[in-house]
């Protein structure tokens, strides 16, 4: 008798296994094949990022040699000012300074011939004659 009690307890606990074994290997397969879809979406995204940072890369380069570029550029011309500088600056100082030169001469010359008495009379700001 407990043989029988026994195998009839044993049939429907092994029916109800087996359809849990059942569901969670249908559920494994739900989770293998999702599992799939991220992996190969996982993949896809790394050569997505590599491919972008490939690209990042390409670009940075190609930054830099623009920066050389006008870096060397910039060196140039400031080469080229320095060099207009020295030329320029030399000869435009002593055009000035002569200037200067001839005109006190002039004012020199005019006063000795002419004297004070050719001047104009100047008013100071308080109304004042004042007479060079």
């Amino acid at each position: 008798m407990a043989v029988v009690l026994f195998v009839l307890l044993m049939i429907p606990l092994s029916i109800l296994l087996y359809r849990c074994v059942r569901d969670v290997a249908r559920q494994m397969d739900e989770v293998e094949s999702d599992l799939k879809e991220l992996i190969q979406d996982s993949r896809t995204m790394i050569q997505d990022i590599n491919l972008l940072a490939s690209h990042a890369n390409d670009q940075l380069d190609e930054l830099d040699k623009v920066i050389q570029v006008v870096r060397g550029w910039s060196e140039q011309v400031d080469q080229v000012v320095e060099e207009f500088g020295s030329v320029v600056t030399v000869p435009v100082l002593r055009i000035a300074h002569t200037i200067k030169v001839l005109r006190n001469t002039w004012r020199l010359i005019t006063d000795a011939i002419f004297g004070d008495s050719q001047k104009p009379d100047h008013k100071d700001k308080a109304g004042g004659e004042i007479k060079r």
